[in-house]
């Protein structure tokens, strides 16, 4: 498994512990403000294979980290979409880190395999839109199927043991007041839901014109997303 990229230090990423955080490559979703489009798209992509990083070397840094981190957070930009994300997240584990996993929920087989099996300390859930506009949001027609699993992974989740979250970044003309209320509704009971606000820059979209909320907004949102889930923050 090659990566795209290593943080070395965060305090951000698992809420409460230390961590690092590995980004992968190849993404299922075309998201208009995705902020790493080299990441993404396949002709960008072709452009940094020889500035990979194997995982040889993440393992070695790993291993020169201990007692330093608590965790290591695998994310961006999916995850699932690695048919050695099992193994290469177990290797983590035997190394005696706690392992969080960042998705877009399109496989939520994998996800449970890995939470049932103890691989998993913690799951972040990319929540983009709802669900009716979603396509709007990830600029990719999805069969029926990934919203299938989608729901299979909230019941997963809803019904484990395991640490989450459920997280949507808003952008100002591309989500309202109605379409938090129905995320937060859909994923009612969820123990945390955080709101992040978008952020302008290096966009997928060149032409991505669209605006954070003000805090006033924000605010609004999460106190209309709090009336569903246990826990609704803005995650700065």
């Amino acid at each position: 498994m090659k990566l795209a990229g290593i943080q070395q230090s965060t305090m951000i990423d698992y809420p409460g512990k230390i961590a690092c955080v590995v980004f992968t490559q190849w993404c299922n979703f075309r998201c208009h403000f995705c902020h790493n489009p080299e990441c993404v798209l396949p002709e960008k992509m072709m452009l940094f294979q020889n500035d990979l990083i194997p995982e040889s070397v993440f393992f070695n840094f790993l291993e020169n980290r201990r007692g330093l981190l608590d965790g290591v957070s695998i994310c961006w930009w999916e995850p699932t979409l690695h048919r050695d994300l099992y193994d290469f997240a177990k290797k983590i584990k035997e190394m005696w880190f706690l392992v969080k996993l960042d998705t877009n929920w399109r496989d939520w087989k994998i996800v449970k395999r890995m939470i049932q099996d103890g691989i998993l300390d913690y799951v972040a859930v990319d929540l983009k839109h709802s669900l009716p506009l979603y396509e709007q949001a990830i600029w990719v027609v999805q069969p029926a199927e990934f919203f299938i699993s989608y729901q299979k992974l909230l019941q997963v989740l809803l019904e484990g043991n395991i640490n989450y979250e459920y997280r949507t970044t808003v952008a100002k003309w591309l989500h309202t007041l109605e379409d938090i209320e129905s995320m937060a509704h859909y994923i009612r009971w969820v123990k945390n839901y955080y709101l992040q606000n978008y952020i302008g820059w290096n966009t997928l979209d060149p032409n991505f014109g669209w605006k954070p909320f003000s805090d006033e907004e924000l605010w609004e949102f999460q106190k209309t997303a709090s009336i569903y889930v246990h826990n609704c923050e803005i995650r700065k």
